[in-house]
């Protein structure tokens, strides 16, 4: 992904590993010190096939804040036809929060280093072409999961979980952009995991905190759509779009 985006893949990738193993390490203590406590199953396998079909259908649905619910909504359809299958009984509450830390921590890392990687793209805009930047990163970020009820020995079961952050730039600049939806993702990611306390206490039902996951995703991307106060157009140059 890094050779492909950057002529200095090495060095943007070490960083963000780097970067990412650091947040990983403090998530991955956040997520014990809330009590997260996930017990592997087969049923989460499920999530593999789910996810590849909710990605080619339509690529933003690959994040967990749309997997979860849709897996949850087969299984409840599956119960109504009479088939209460074991793989679909999930810590679904538990996911939302753990959902909620993820965008929590891609919110910090879109704010300090969203802008790095920037590349000039053609881009429609009033009915004309424009130059455009194109913001696009990715962060490994390596998680531990405290696997079992045993909260004296628990099994540590260790996974990777892959951030990425795609936005492009009509208005104002790179870093502009990058603080402002970082910063919307943060409030998401809070915003989850207080509706994820909520759930796991019983004071909200399950499916309304799945229903209000993807709602509230969707809000992003409206924001997102939202202009800045003043746009700044630039015409296009050919030599200066890579197509």
């Amino acid at each position: 992904m890094y050779k492909r985006e950057n002529d200095k893949w090495e060095i943007v990738g070490v960083k963000d590993v780097v970067r990412g193993t650091i947040l990983g390490v403090v998530l991955s203590s956040l997520m014990r010190a809330f009590g997260i406590t996930i017990e592997i199953t087969l049923g989460m396998m499920m999530l593999i096939p789910f996810t590849m079909l909710l990605v080619s259908i339509n690529p933003k649905w690959g994040c967990f804040a749309y997997v979860i619910p849709f897996t949850f909504v087969i299984g409840e359809v599956l119960k109504i036809f009479g088939h209460d299958f074991e793989i679909f009984q999930m810590p679904y509450e538990k996911f939302i929060i753990f959902i909620g830390f993820l965008h929590l921590v891609e919110g910090i890392l879109v704010i300090r280093c969203g802008d790095e990687l920037v590349r000039d793209i053609p881009v429609f805009h009033n009915n004309k072409i424009i130059r455009g930047q194109l913001l696009k990163k990715f962060w490994p970020v390596p998680l531990i999961i405290f696997v079992g009820n045993d909260g004296i020995n628990p099994t540590f079961i260790p996974l990777y979980a892959i951030l990425g952050y795609m936005d492009v730039v009509k208005y104002g600049t790179p870093k502009m952009k990058a603080q402002s939806m970082g910063s919307v993702i943060m409030v998401y990611g809070m915003a989850i995991i207080f509706l994820g306390e909520l759930v796991y206490g019983g004071f909200v039902p399950v499916f309304i905190g799945l229903l209000l996951m993807p709602i509230g995703h969707e809000f992003m991307f409206l924001i997102n759509y939202i202009p800045e106060k003043k746009p700044v157009v630039k015409s296009v140059k050919k030599a200066s779009i890579e197509i």
